[in-house]
């Protein structure tokens, strides 16, 4: 563990630079960058080599904190959730440098840099302790640091109304995990997880008690419908950057906890694999249809993270479901399927975050219907992104696919003889995927393809490399995955055994039928992906030395066309979202065109959130002209306050009478 804490230090170090060298910006960039490096390269060495098999001997160390200990340990699941924790923070770290040099004057820059690798490090710390307190203790500091990246610019409405919200649903959540880890240590006489594991009660109210606390903590981390209300909310106004760890990486220490949980249980009902199966179905069905129906680019992908929350939740039902039936094989495949998707998504949505931020800056909004023709401008920027909207969608041969191949496979094979309501959600999954497709193909092609619909967009022009080559690494990784993919189901099915408590061979010849198709798509990918290739480098030989002419495609008999004539975003996807009106009851502002000459005519459509702004903020506003109601016996006046107390006397001794 020595190489861990060398990691956490140098992550610590690279936030303390941060603000002794502000003055100097470049240096303190610099510094900051290499020590995150460093920091991070560390790490994921350390972590890869217990996916491989090896073994680092646990630390532990007194902590003059009460029932607090420094219990750390690396075992294959802290591992693989390592690995996106530091990938993803080299990789948006360095976009970062480029992104705040753009954004100087508008983003304190230290402060950011400050936070970004303080939550990286509280990441590593969470997912490696083995006590309690250690544990809350790396998760506050990480909620802390979500929330003051989220508020970086806090002189708008918009972000302290996203502060705010994240920092109550976040610490509703951390009061769960109190209560959940004040009854497991009562029980144990212990914080430490292995003498809570010992501890656990078998099944029964007290062990179903124990999860739905864990379930409300981590699931409200996680965005677990209907507990997601605050990732619409928070993702899109933080710096991009500060998204992509948000969504990548944060979102998934919810299901690190949860995955956590459960492996300390000596056994599982197979009720919790039925309502992870249903949150699961629920959360992806749910977040595609509400993405489907944003004008707003981050808000559209922070939709997406709950879309692909669900997905992973499929997978752990699957797993929760093998583990209560003592099937080894749907033991391996859900769990596979779901840490596997835990790294595709912490890839393939950085990665659209990132490429968010580079066409946020480039037309200074984060609107879709203010885009068009950026494949020409930005070619670069729109090339990374639509490998990350292929992955998403779950198109061969990138990283999406495999893990969501698993979970189908989990969901339909037939010697795993999954529960009948599995065919429900093999239907979500399907229905997901398809509305995903939809979503991403307005979203990009509202971006990317036509005429520009604005100045801003006839100006755009791709960022430096600084912020290119993460978003090259994270697509590279996206389609390696896809091509290759055994090593990542290993590694994966090695952990889900480890979850399962099974012997290190158990279940692996099995996965053989999950993997006979992958690698076959994987191959014929590559070599679609080299036939490319070969045709562009002939093509090349072949024009080389010649005159090639341009000119203007044919216009279908219009003459003089205008971007007022392409589709639009909210046009593209208006068929769709009419049929689910009733789930996404899109509030419009319309004001006809008047007179024989009309001059001004508007159309706007927005689709509230179903739990913030339908049910939770209406019933607080509720209670708060209740409360003000009863502050009216608040006079000011001693004699009406004796009057109370002696009132409330009387009604005491006549109750007791």
């Amino acid at each position: 563990m020595r190489l861990f804490l060398l990691s956490t230090a140098l992550l610590t170090a690279a936030a303390t630079v941060s603000f002794p060298s502000a003055s100097r910006p470049r240096l303190a960039g610099g510094l900051s960058l290499a020590l995150l490096a460093a920091g991070c390269l560390t790490g994921a060495a350390l972590a890869l080599f217990v996916l491989a098999g090896g073994e680092v001997a646990p630390l532990g160390a007194p902590w003059p904190v009460p029932l607090g200990s420094l219990q750390l340990a690396l075992d294959p699941l802290s591992a693989f959730f390592l690995v996106p924790i530091y990938t993803v923070a080299l990789a948006a770290g360095t976009y970062g440098e480029g992104y705040l040099e753009r954004a100087r004057g508008r983003l304190d820059a230290s402060y950011v840099r400050f936070f970004f690798s303080l939550l990286t490090a509280s990441m590593a710390v969470a997912v490696c302790a083995r006590n309690a307190v250690l544990f809350l203790v790396g998760w506050e500091i990480m909620a802390l640091c979500a929330f003051f990246l989220v508020c970086a610019q806090d002189r708008k409405p918009e972000v302290r109304r996203a502060g705010f919200v994240y920092i109550l649903c976040t610490h509703s959540a951390i009061l769960c995990l109190f209560v959940l880890f004040a009854v497991m240590g009562s029980r144990a006489g212990s914080m430490e997880f292995g003498a809570m594991a010992a501890a656990l009660p078998g099944p029964g109210p007290a062990l179903n008690g124990l999860f739905a606390l864990a379930l409300t903590g981590f699931g409200l981390k996680a965005g677990f419908m209907p507990f997601h209300f605050w990732l619409p909310e928070a993702h899109p106004v933080a710096p991009s950057h500060a998204s992509a760890m948000l969504s990548g990486v944060v979102l998934k220490m919810g299901i690190y906890g949860l995955l956590r949980f459960i492996s300390m249980c000596s056994s599982v009902p197979p009720a919790w694999g039925l309502v992870l199966l249903a949150i699961g179905a629920s959360s992806s069905v749910l977040g595609v249809l509400f993405a489907l129906a944003q004008h707003d680019l981050k808000r559209l992908l922070a939709y997406h993270s709950i879309e692909n929350i669900g997905i992973i939740a499929l997978g752990m039902g699957l797993g929760c479901l093998g583990l209560s039936h003592g099937n080894g094989l749907l033991v391996t495949l859900g769990f596979s399927a779901a840490l596997l998707h835990v790294l595709n998504h912490s890839l393939f949505k950085s990665l659209l975050f990132l490429g968010a931020g580079a066409y946020d800056q480039a037309l200074g909004g984060r609107a879709i219907e203010g885009a068009g023709g950026l494949l020409r401008r930005m070619p670069w920027t729109s090339t990374f992104s639509w490998v990350g909207a292929a992955a998403i969608c779950g198109l061969p041969p990138f990283n999406g696919f495999v893990s969501e191949w698993l979970v189908y496979y989990g969901l339909l094979a037939r010697e795993v003889r999954v529960s009948q309501y599995a065919m429900f959600a093999a239907a979500a999954l399907a229905m997901t995927g398809a509305l995903a497709a939809a979503c991403f193909t307005k979203a990009y092609g509202a971006l990317t393809l036509g005429e520009p619909r604005g100045p801003a967009a006839e100006r755009a022009a791709d960022p430096g490399w600084t912020m290119l080559g993460p978003m090259a690494f994270l697509a590279a990784a996206c389609l390696g995955i896809g091509l290759l993919p055994r090593p990542f189901v290993d590694a994966a099915a090695r952990c889900a055994q480890t979850l399962g408590r099974m012997s290190a061979t158990a279940g692996s010849p099995s996965l053989e039928g999950a993997l006979r198709p992958l690698t076959l798509v994987g191959s014929v990918g590559a070599l679609a992906i080299l036939l490319a290739g070969l045709f562009w480098l002939c093509r090349t030989a072949l024009l080389a030395g010649r005159v090639v002419g341009a000119g203007p495609t044919w216009g279908c008999g219009f003459t003089a066309p205008t971007p007022r004539m392409q589709y639009t975003a909210s046009s593209y996807a208006q068929p769709l979202a009419r049929a689910f009106d009733g789930l996404l009851n899109e509030v419009t502002e319309f004001a006809p065109p008047t007179g024989y000459w009309p001059r001004r005519a508007s159309f706007e459509a927005h689709t509230p959130d179903p739990v913030l702004d339908r049910a939770l903020l209406p019933a607080s506003a509720r209670a708060e002209q209740a409360f003000v109601r009863a502050r009216r016996m608040q006079h000011g006046r001693l004699q009406y306050y004796l009057l109370y107390v002696f009132a409330f006397l009387v009604f005491v001794l006549l109750w007791k009478l």
